[in-house]
């Protein structure tokens, strides 16, 4: 009699393979970085490797799994580069290089689910290659991770019934799954146009720098954000330790650009220790900031004074319309926006304060808002 027990890394493969719905276009990523005209997610079962999803691929037949790519990475457990496939015996009577395609070069990274290899990211090329393969493999291999994510979140969420999809924690990776696909396909550009050598005119290098820095600042804060709602129980702890809070108020405060201008800093002379998880601390402090420059005009400046002491405190002050009593105590709910937001239609969705405020508690600290003499906000982290 057959067992009918399927293998925990075949049910991982089939997971992987049925959320793959917006990788085509991270495909397209991958033959440009990679400089070559065919590309190929593969995912095996117990039988056959798959193409669940291609690019710029002439033909595309399933080969048994003992023979396929799939295997081969997953018994190197790394990416494999083939510069002669046609004189490899592994490879010589492979579809793609017996066949019309004429595939002279392979590479493949594995792609992982749930703590197995469940498939292989694989480019191919018939022409005399224009990157080496050591370049290839390294591009190839991160790729290949942003890949592992884009799936692992695909199929968090639809694995969600919509009143799961309510709660806060999966409404985090809803939001990072949608930022995750467009944020790669703009660093992985950035990235191409930066590594050839007169590609972008000296005159936009700093426009160039400047989507680059934003990018990856942008990438940061969403998987901090889906670190966040993953951790135990629910609460975003993190990894705490002794932090310079002043340090990191004054390198979140720095990567805001040019908008750092109107940041004026005082108290941040001397070390603020406070017992918090730095990269949790970084998004917390960069939402409050960019709310207060946000809600202030161009000409107006943002007052941000850190305190020491038994008490350490955080104080960033804008000089904006403020709030009146009913919304003051309303700020920080989630999907909460004051009226000034709604009737200027300025963007946002009224998450960005409530998650300051979960981080915030979840560091063991508090987080209060207050209308100061003469307008304005006063956002104040007390620890």
């Amino acid at each position: 009699m057959v067992s009918s027990v399927i293998e925990p890394r075949h049910v991982a493969a089939g997971d992987y393979r049925s959320a793959v719905g917006d990788v085509p276009e991270v495909l397209e990523l991958v033959a440009d970085v990679c400089q070559a005209p065919m590309v190929a997610l593969k995912v095996a079962d117990e039988a056959h490797a798959h193409f669940a999803a291609t690019f710029g691929m002439p033909i595309a037949v399933d080969v048994p799994k003992s023979r396929s790519l799939c295997d081969m990475v997953a018994g190197r457990n790394a990416v494999m580069v083939v510069d002669d496939a046609p004189h490899d015996p592994r490879l010589a009577d492979h579809p793609l290089v017996s066949g019309s395609a004429h595939v002279n070069f392979i590479a493949a990274a594995p792609l992982r689910h749930d703590g197995h290899i469940v498939g292989a990211l694989c480019v191919f090329d018939n022409g005399r290659r224009g990157l080496d393969a050591d370049t290839t493999r390294r591009y190839l291999e991160r790729l290949a991770r942003r890949v592992d994510a884009e799936t692992g979140l695909r199929h968090l969420i639809d694995h969600r019934s919509p009143l799961e999809l309510a709660g806060r924690e999966d409404m985090l990776a809803t939001m990072s799954h949608e930022f995750r696909t467009p944020l790669s396909a703009i660093q992985g550009y950035v990235e191409l146009l930066t590594g050839v050598p007169g590609a972008v005119p000296p005159a936009f290098a700093r426009q160039l720098d400047a989507i680059s820095r934003n990018a990856g600042r942008l990438c940061r804060t969403v998987d901090t954000l889906l670190r966040a709602a993953q951790q135990h129980h629910h609460e975003p702890v993190g990894d705490r330790r002794t932090v310079d809070l002043a340090c990191v108020t004054g390198s979140v405060a720095a990567s805001l650009g040019p908008a750092a201008s109107r940041i004026v800093l005082t108290g941040g002379s001397q070390p603020v220790p406070v017992y918090a998880d730095p990269q949790l601390l970084e998004v917390a402090i960069g939402h409050l900031l960019s709310n207060a420059l946000g809600f202030s005009d161009a000409d107006q400046p943002v007052a941000v004074s850190v305190v020491g002491g038994p008490r350490p405190a955080l104080e960033i002050r804008d000089h904006g319309p403020g709030l009146g009593e009913q919304e003051l105590a309303m700020l920080g709910t989630p999907f909460f926006r004051g009226s000034e937001a709604r009737l200027n239609e300025l963007p946002g969705m009224g998450l960005g304060l409530a998650v300051t405020r979960r981080i915030i508690q979840a560091q063991g600290a508090d987080l209060q808002f207050t209308t100061p003499p003469g307008g304005g906000l006063a956002a104040r982290i007390v620890f």
